[in-house]
């Protein structure tokens, strides 16, 4: 898989055009779909925490926004999934994606039913979790470039000197 040279030992040049080809992927649209309910999905997980802090502080009104917003946010991790799996069917390879999207939506419908039952402490601790998971989601789903299949590259035409 590395590209060696003459005494065997890996080059860097190699190693860097193996990382990048692991990181290039087809479909543009996918990865941009991804990026950008993985982004939002991010900020609510914000957004829950903020109502969450409103709420612990005494701000009882804030109860039903915070519940909403949940329902809002699993709706975002669904859409996730769903971008990740677009994203899989043009890149068979390319698994991580779809790993994390449905490892998170598990984790958001245990953590609904955490909310629902009344268990503070660990509804609280996989809040946090969860917004780490959607922030590491988003910084890995920015590390991916696609193919830039629509502009074919030009062929080099040698220069004729006077």
């Amino acid at each position: 898989m590395h590209d060696t040279s003459a005494e065997g030992a890996p080059s860097p040049a190699g190693a860097a055009t193996a990382v990048a080809s692991a990181r290039t992927v087809h479909g543009r649209g996918g990865v941009a779909l991804l990026r950008t309910v993985a982004t939002l999905a991010c900020l609510e997980t914000l957004v829950q925490g903020l109502l969450a802090g409103m709420l612990l502080n005494g701000d009882v009104d804030s109860i039903d926004p915070h519940g909403f917003n949940a329902y809002v946010f699993e709706l975002l991790v669904f859409l996730q999934v769903v971008a990740a799996v677009l994203l899989w069917r043009h890149n068979r390879r390319l698994t991580w994606p779809l790993k994390a999207t449905i490892g998170i939506l598990l984790a958001t419908f245990t953590q609904t039913a955490l909310g629902l039952e009344g268990s503070l402490t660990a509804h609280v601790a996989l809040g946090v979790a969860l917004c780490a998971m959607e922030t590491a989601l988003v910084l890995r789903a920015f590390t991916l470039r696609t193919e830039n299949a629509a502009a074919p590259t030009a062929p080099t035409v040698p220069r004729q000197h006077p």
